[in-house]
């Protein structure tokens, strides 16, 4: 059963919104402020990549943000709709390639205890499962 499940629209606009609520959902689920912090970044750095590489800023699209705790972890996951993904999108590019833009993945598993595309339910095309433990 999810402690925090919540769709927002797929605008950069909200991503203060998401960072906030997830912010709240976490430290109420006893996470610490640092684990936290580098939980909601990754996750907001996942949802700008849905905004942004999944629906090219499309008006009207929406992603679903669900927290489920297992034992001493958070499990985040970001449902959506837009073009598929998979593995092969989880893969950064080299730090010593010198460019801006595309280091996003290398930050979501730098902050995270994991990342993974899961089969996404009725309803959704994609999730992508961001975890951290809660100490």
């Amino acid at each position: 059963m999810p402690i925090f499940d919540r769709e927002f629209p797929a605008q950069t606009a909200a991503l203060a919104e998401v960072r906030a609520a997830l912010d709240a959902a976490c430290r109420g689920a006893g996470m610490s402020e640092r684990a936290t912090g580098d939980l909601v970044l990754a996750v907001n750095e996942a949802c700008m990549n849905v905004i942004q590489h999944g629906y090219a800023y499309a008006p009207d699209a929406v992603f679903r943000l669900r927290l489920l705790q297992d034992g001493g972890m958070l499990h985040v996951h970001v449902l959506d709709n837009a073009r598929p993904a998979g593995l092969d999108d989880l893969c950064p590019r080299a730090l010593d390639d010198l460019r801006p833009g595309g280091l996003g993945v290398h930050f979501m598993r730098q902050l995270s205890d994991g990342i993974d595309y899961l089969p996404a339910p009725a309803g959704y095309g994609n999730l992508l499962q961001i975890s951290k433990r809660i100490a």
